[in-house]
């Protein structure tokens, strides 16, 4: 996909999508991945979405499982998390929790036919590309992994285009739509119409590389539930505690630029 596509088909969605309004104050951020990358992974995301609500108000936009096996949705459902599929519901989340699970099919309606096709396709598809940019939430900002690198400074280009502030991260080590607890983390900062390029390591944060990515691994939906809960409690491995400590604090660090 070039950027002037992945741009048109975003412009287009967006001009059917289902708005949310809200008012500009306090800052709005979201966090999630494009999916993607074949591997039995754990939904980071999800537990990033509720530890970081207790700082900055977060509305998370995501799904049900398209091609991998356990959707952030799937996840949400399991855990017992009112889920956001209304205007009313994501405002009334965000006032009273700081946290609201938005579920897409609910805002994107054009879509709904091709659900059923999505599901039948083995890869990652441009929709993968599309749904982290396509917020109903007129977001402040937002952290969006990427599991394909060669489309991720492709992604920036579209976000400076759509006068969107971001942080793209890609884990080099073990190809993850998330920040690199094993190795290289090639990331794309664009903020305020520019973007920042570059890489960083677990060692920038003083943190060990995890060497083997069965350590930091998921699996179906109990299985990922039971690690989320830990992931919440604190009673994960050490590689999964610095998984989520790594990914935590690169989203601090974009988010807090853009608070009053």
């Amino acid at each position: 996909e070039t950027v002037a596509e992945i741009l048109d088909f975003v412009r287009e969605l967006d001009s059917r999508k289902i708005r949310v309004d809200l008012p500009e104050n306090p800052p709005i951020f979201d966090i999630c991945g494009t999916g993607g990358s074949g591997k039995s992974r754990v939904n980071l995301s999800t537990a990033l979405a509720v530890k970081l609500s207790k700082k900055f108000a977060i509305a998370k936009h995501g799904n049900r499982a398209a091609s991998g096996k356990v959707g952030s949705f799937d996840l949400i459902e399991r855990a017992g998390f009112e889920i956001s599929d209304s205007p009313e519901k994501v405002r009334e989340n965000l006032a009273k929790k700081n946290l609201a699970f938005v579920f897409a099919p609910a805002f994107h309606p054009s879509l709904k036919n091709l659900a059923s096709i999505r599901a039948k396709i083995p890869h990652a598809t441009i929709f993968n590309f599309l749904g982290p940019l396509l917020n109903p939430v007129n977001l402040t900002a937002q952290m969006i992994g990427v599991s394909n690198p060669t489309i991720l400074e492709k992604l920036a280009e579209v976000a400076v285009e759509l006068g969107k502030n971001a942080i793209f991260t890609h884990d080099s080590a073990f190809g993850l739509d998330d920040v690199s607890i094993g190795g290289e983390t090639i990331f794309a900062e664009v903020r305020d119409g520019k973007i920042r390029s570059g890489t960083f390591t677990p060692e920038d944060f003083g943190l060990a590389r995890v060497a083997d990515f069965s350590e930091i691994s998921g699996g179906e939906v109990e299985r990922n539930f039971e690690i989320f809960e830990k992931m919440l409690a604190g009673t994960t491995n050490r590689a999964m505690r610095d998984f989520l400590e790594i990914n935590l604090r690169v989203a601090e660090e974009f988010f807090v630029k853009f608070q009053k």
